[in-house]
C-alpha cells in the first residue's frame, strides 16, 4: 500500500511538472500575442493556460504529498509563478488595459499638491503636469475625474514618490500581490490545508496577467482582505474593521464579506472600520462632492443604476418583464441571496475556521449579481478557490477572459456565456442538495 501510494505520489508530481512546462510555453505564447497586439490570439492561448490550470488543480487535490516531497513541490510551484509572472511583466503594459496611466497620474498630482478628484486629466490647471509618457494613454482623459477612493488613492502617492512609471506601479502590485500569497500561506496553515494549495493562486492565469501585465490595484483588494480575515481569525477586530475598510477604500466590493468576519455585539471592528472610511475621506475633502470622482457616472455607465448591465436583470427581461419588474425581480433575487448567505455567516460567527469559506461565499455570490464587465474585477475570487476549490469557480474566473475578445460586453449573451456554464457546474455540485428536493417534490 505505501509502495502504491508513492507511485501515485510521484505520478502527481510528474503530471504537475509537466503542466508548470505546458503553463510557461503557453505564457509565451500569450507575450507573442500581445506584441502582436492579436486578442484572437492571446485570449484562446489564454484559455489553454486556464484548461492546464484546472488540470494541475486537480492533480493537486488529489494526493497530499509527504513532508519532504511536500518542500520540493512548494519550490517548484514557487519558482513556475515568479516565471509566469516575468513573462507576464515582460509585455505591453496597455495592452489589457490603461488603468495603470491613471494610477501614475493621481499619483503624480497629488505629488504636486493637488487634490486628484479636483481635476479632469485634461483641465488646464494640471497643464504643467503632461508628460509624453503617461499622459496620452490616459483612459477618459478628456472626461472623467478618478474613481478611485482614498485609500488607493493613497497607495498610488506613495508609489509614485519612489518612481513616477508604469513599471513602478507595476511591481508594486506584485508586492501587494507578495503579500496577499503570504497571507494567503498563514490562512491554510490556519485551516490545516496544505501549504501546496498556494498553487490554485499562483497558477491561475488571472491574476497572473492582470497584475504582472495589467498593474491592476485589485491586487491591493486582495491584500487587505486577506489580512482583515486573519485579522478576525484572530480576534483582532480593530484590526480586522481597519483592513476591510481599506480593502473597500480601495474598490468598494469588499464590503460584501464584511459579515463573515463580524461577530455579534462586538462594536471594535464596525467602530474601526467607520473612524478609517471617516479619516481616509476626510484628507481629500477639499474636493467637497467631488471626492466620490466618477462613480456616480460610473455605474450608470456599467448599466447598474437601470440593470442593463446586470446578467440576472437583462435575463429577466429577455423572458418577457418590463425593465422595471425586471429590475424589482433582480432586487429581490439578490436580496434572498445575499440575505441567507448573511444569515448563515452571522450564525457561524463564532467559528473561525469558517471564516474564509464564508467570506469566499460571500464574495462569489456579490459579483455573479453585480456581473462586472471588466475581468480584473474576478481576480478577487482566485484566492478563494484554496479554500473552495470547485470546477464551478475555477470555470466563472477562467471564462472572464471572454470580455476582451467581444464588442459587446453588456450583451446577454456574453454573460450568458460567461456565467452559464459556471452556473450549471455549481448546479451539478449542488446535487446532493438539489436531486432530494427534486425527489420529494419541493421544486416543481
Amino acid at each position: 500500500m505505501k509502495l502504491e501510494a508513492k507511485g501515485g505520489t510521484l505520478q502527481s508530481m510528474r503530471g504537475l511538472c509537466g503542466c508548470a512546462v505546458a503553463l510557461i510555453g503557453l505564457a509565451l505564447i500569450a507575450r507573442h500575442a500581445q506584441w502582436l497586439d492579436d486578442f484572437n490570439l492571446f485570449v484562446p492561448t489564454v484559455w489553454a493556460q486556464c484548461l492546464v490550470y484546472a488540470l494541475s488543480a486537480f492533480l493537486l487535490l488529489q494526493r497530499w504529498p509527504s513532508a519532504g516531497d511536500g518542500r520540493i513541490l512548494l519550490a517548484v510551484i514557487v519558482c513556475v509563478a515568479v516565471i509566469l509572472r516575468l513573462i507576464a511583466f515582460a509585455t505591453p503594459p496597455n495592452f489589457l488595459s490603461t488603468d495603470v496611466y491613471r494610477y501614475v497620474w493621481d499619483g503624480k498630482v497629488q505629488g504636486a499638491g493637488i487634490n486628484p478628484y479636483l481635476y479632469i486629466p485634461s483641465d488646464p490647471a494640471v497643464a504643467s503636469l503632461r508628460d509624453d509618457a503617461i499622459y496620452p494613454h490616459i483612459n477618459r482623459l478628456y472626461s472623467a475625474p478618478t474613481i478611485y477612493p482614498p485609500f488607493a488613492q493613497m497607495a498610488f502617492f506613495a508609489i509614485t514618490r519612489l518612481a513616477e512609471s508604469v513599471n513602478s506601479m507595476r511591481l508594486a502590485m506584485l508586492g501587494f500581490e507578495a503579500i496577499a500569497v503570504l497571507a494567503l500561506a498563514v490562512l491554510l496553515k490556519r485551516q490545516r490545508l496544505p501549504v501546496h494549495r498556494l498553487a490554485l493562486y499562483l497558477w491561475h492565469p488571472l491574476p497572473i496577467w492582470e497584475f504582472a501585465c495589467g498593474a491592476h490595484v485589485d491586487a491591493v483588494v486582495l491584500a487587505m482582505s486577506l489580512l482583515a480575515i486573519i485579522a478576525a481569525m484572530s480576534n483582532r477586530r480593530s484590526l480586522s474593521g481597519a483592513l476591510l475598510a481599506a480593502a473597500a477604500l480601495t474598490k468598494f466590493l469588499p464590503v460584501a464579506i464584511a459579515p463573515a468576519l463580524y461577530r455579534r455585539w462586538d462594536w471594535r471592528m464596525p467602530a474601526a472600520f467607520l473612524v478609517v472610511v471617516v479619516c481616509s475621506y476626510a484628507l481629500y475633502l477639499s474636493a467637497g462632492w467631488k471626492v466620490l470622482g466618477f462613480l456616480e457616472s460610473y455605474a450608470a455607465e456599467e448599466g447598474m443604476t437601470q440593470g442593463q448591465g446586470v446578467f440576472i436583470a437583462m435575463l429577466l427581461q429577455d423572458i418577457g418583464l418590463a425593465p422595471l419588474p425586471a429590475l424589482l425581480g433582480f432586487a429581490a433575487i439578490a436580496s434572498a441571496v445575499l440575505g441567507t448567505m448573511v444569515i448563515r455567516a452571522l450564525s457561524r460567527n463564532r467559528d473561525m475556521e469558517a471564516m474564509p469559506a464564508l467570506a469566499g461565499g460571500l464574495a462569489i455570490a456579490t459579483l455573479v449579481l453585480i456581473s462586472p464587465h471588466y475581468s480584473w474585477y474576478f481576480c478577487w475570487l482566485v484566492p478563494f478557490i484554496c479554500f473552495l476549490p470547485r470546477a464551478s469557480l475555477i470555470c466563472l474566473t477562467s471564462t472572464v477572459f471572454y470580455l476582451y475578445l467581444t464588442d459587446e460586453p453588456f450583451s446577454l449573451l456574453t454573460d450568458l456565456l460567461i456565467y452559464a456554464p459556471a452556473l450549471a457546474l455549481f448546479v451539478f455540485e449542488q446535487r446532493r442538495f438539489f436531486v432530494p428536493l427534486l425527489q420529494q417534490g419541493s421544486i416543481p
